[in-house]
């Protein structure tokens, strides 16, 4: 959703609206949205920034990455953002390249006077979702050898364990130092 500076008045503008999940892109995210994304925003303009607080909620399935079952996971995000125009008092513009500041990691910028609310919806959604998403704190996955669900029935497969991954490196290791003279 574009909002032109020129329509946000000085006491600022309350915005609530829905979104196509299909609409932001998201697609190899693994993720697929049961319901629409509810935004809920206020802009206020100081100056030449853009000041945008607000939230963005939705109803989503997620996949375990463990045992691969769907879990249903509510995705809700607060947001307080500045916008500034493409080009900055600093008179560094966006992608150039310079070092970040902390309060630069907040940072967004708009062009030709307009506000752009489905990029920073966008990016809030995807911080809101979970990197590594598993249905209970324990589960157990999948079976390596024939993949069995561990959660619902154990099996009779010996999984070959690999040795731990200094294993071998410290077996070279001795070889190297008892063969010095």
């Amino acid at each position: 959703m574009q909002v032109p500076l020129s329509d946000i008045p000085r006491e600022g503008l309350d915005l609530q609206f829905e979104m196509d999940p299909a609409t932001l892109d998201l697609e190899g995210t693994g993720v697929q949205f049961v319901t629409p994304i509810q935004v809920r925003s206020r802009l206020i303009v100081v100056d030449t920034m853009v000041h945008v607080s607000g939230a963005a909620n939705a109803q989503a399935e997620l996949q375990c990455t463990r045992c691969l079952e769907v879990l249903p996971f509510a995705v809700k995000s607060s947001f307080q953002i500045n916008v500034e125009p493409q080009e900055s008092e600093s008179g560094k513009t966006p992608g150039e390249w310079h070092e970040l500041h902390r309060e630069e990691l907040d940072q967004h910028y708009y062009s030709g006077g307009m506000v752009d609310l489905s990029d920073l919806a966008r990016e809030q959604i995807m911080l809101a979702l979970p990197t590594y998403p598993l249905c209970r704190a324990d589960c157990r996955g999948l079976c390596p050898v024939c993949g069995a669900d561990r959660n619902r029935s154990s099996c009779r497969c010996e999984a070959d364990e690999p040795p731990p991954p200094m294993t071998q490196f410290q077996e070279r290791l001795k070889k190297i130092i008892n063969k010095k003279p």
